[in-house]
């Protein structure tokens, strides 16, 4: 018992050294299932909006666009909601809403009242709680991850396994009891959604893991027509743990539950194995937060004096300088033994990576950057192997940093659609990179197609612009375009209204 308490104290004064982030999401829960925290409600000029899409797919109902037109059939009726208005229709009859709904970094956010009037479901802020309470009787969703989108079938659930060796291959999908095996079609599109960084990237099947959260979608004929694959992601050093759990350099908490998969520099680890300043790359389940798989990176030691029975490695090097996106090749160097057998690690991401021997004792070998690579300062690790022995493992000089996906922009201001009663109005975005930082020096922002990037403040955090002079009333477009330092580019325009 004494223990137990010393163990809680000491979680507890761990947590209070490092910055946690002090406000909470707010949740949504839909008849007592809580969603996923992303994107959650949010609180604009003091009312409470809740993210649209989300919460209507929740109840079971058909999300559908059509410029700023939003519609949704609710049994016999069809309801309709339009961005910058405060008239929902259903059926032809208006409803006025509090407050218009707003989009704000790509999310659709309605007021309450919306869901309470247009949908008919009882909604309920719990401030005790930080949790909006949402109870209807629509639940067109199966229990079953199963449910109909026009002429399509979406197929919903999480990711359990993932076949790329079989013809064609499949994707295996768990929802409730529900186990289902999809095959997946050549052609078929393939979408992954990073929620942490705000962007959503091509990619390839492969890129899909296990604990991810996917939709598939088939048409009439039975076919998978696109695959979305939605997955949380964290990066940083590890600058603090328990036995339980450990916190990034930027505050983030990370608690590994009885499925997580830790892997450290390649090889299966423990929580216990975990080191202050290792550097983590943690993958989480978008639906239920369960962190499934946490990839672990750690320095080793140099090439001066490893030997094993005659057999060493003297270097190892890599030809990258920068960051690398997907397509990019890293090439491998190790010098060793001659006539052995060579391979390489990408810290824990990939590993044995085979090498050829081109003259006596020094080895090549590469690797090409898939769409879904995803790393922050790995080392690369050679291995060697000559006359039944092997040679201590050495390490690169430098580490190798990857990203598959451009930066996101999280936030703007003015929103879309704004109206605002000043001449001079500061204009802002921020920015949400995923393995590999933004290059502020990357970030362009137009103005009514005039460029203001020398007048504005950049960082890899944000770019804001206060105008020295008075636009005129009527239609203001901003482009924001940025990259990070591997190269991904990200543009991002929106409009609103000066009504002074």
């Amino acid at each position: 018992m004494i223990r137990a308490c010393l163990a809680a104290l000491a979680a507890v004064a761990l947590l209070a050294a490092v910055p946690v982030p002090a406000s909470r999401p707010i949740a949504i829960s839909i008849n007592g299932d809580v969603l996923p925290l992303q994107p959650p409600p949010v609180m604009i000029q003091g009312a409470l909006f809740v993210p649209v899409r989300r919460t209507i797919e929740a109840l079971g109902l058909q999300f559908n666009r059509e410029g700023r037109r939003i519609w949704t059939q609710v049994g016999s009726k069809t309801v309709t909601l339009t961005i910058g208005s405060r008239i929902a229709h259903v059926d032809g009859t208006a409803i006025e809403l509090d407050q218009a709904p707003v989009e704000r970094a790509d999310v659709l956010y309605a007021p309450l009242r919306f869901f309470t009037d247009a949908l008919g479901a009882q909604v309920r802020f719990d401030k005790a709680k930080n949790t909006v309470d949402v109870t209807s009787q629509l639940m067109g969703r199966s229990s079953e991850g199963l449910s109909q989108e026009g002429d399509l079938t979406q197929r919903f659930g999480t990711v359990s396994a993932v076949d790329v060796t079989s013809d064609p291959p499949s994707v295996t999908l768990v929802s409730n009891a529900a186990v289902r095996t999809i095959t997946v079609s050549a052609n078929a599109e393939i979408e992954m959604r990073d929620v942490d960084a705000h962007v959503n990237a091509p990619g390839e099947l492969s890129d899909l893991r296990p604990g991810d959260f996917a939709r598939i979608y088939t048409n009439k004929a039975g076919h998978v027509v696109r695959v979305e694959d939605d997955f949380g992601s964290r990066n940083g050093r590890i600058a603090a743990s328990t036995a339980t759990l450990f916190v990034l350099d930027d505050g983030h908490v990370i608690q590994p539950g009885r499925t997580t998969q830790i892997v450290l520099n390649g090889k299966p680890a423990t929580l216990a194995d975990l080191q202050v300043g290792d550097r983590a790359t943690v993958r989480y389940n978008v639906e239920s937060n369960e962190v499934r798989s946490i990839l672990v990176s750690r320095a080793v030691s140099d090439a001066s004096a490893h030997a094993s029975a005659g057999v060493s490695i003297t270097s190892v090097h890599l030809d990258a300088a920068r960051p690398l996106r997907a397509g990019d090749t890293v090439n491998v160097t190790l010098d060793g033994t001659a006539g052995g057998s060579a391979s390489f690690d990408i810290g824990s991401y990939v590993t044995n990576l085979s090498m050829t021997e081109r003259t006596a004792g020094s080895y090549d070998g590469s690797y090409h950057l898939p769409a879904g690579a995803n790393f922050t300062d790995v080392p690369i690790i050679g291995h060697l192997r000559a006359g039944g022995a092997d040679a201590a493992d050495v390490q690169a000089q430098n580490t190798l940093s990857a990203s598959g996906t451009p930066p996101g922009i999280a936030d703007f201001a003015p929103d879309q659609g704004a109206v605002v009663n000043t001449n001079r109005p500061s204009i802002y975005a921020t920015f949400a990179s995923d393995a590999v930082p933004v290059n502020p020096s990357s970030v362009v922002l137009t103005v009514d197609g005039r460029d203001v990037t020398s007048n504005a403040v950049r960082t890899a955090q944000f770019v804001q612009y206060t105008p020295a002079y008075s636009y005129p009333a009527g239609a203001v477009r901003v482009t924001v375009r940025v990259a990070d330092l591997a190269g991904n580019t990200t543009t991002k325009s929106w409009s609103f209204t000066i009504r002074p």
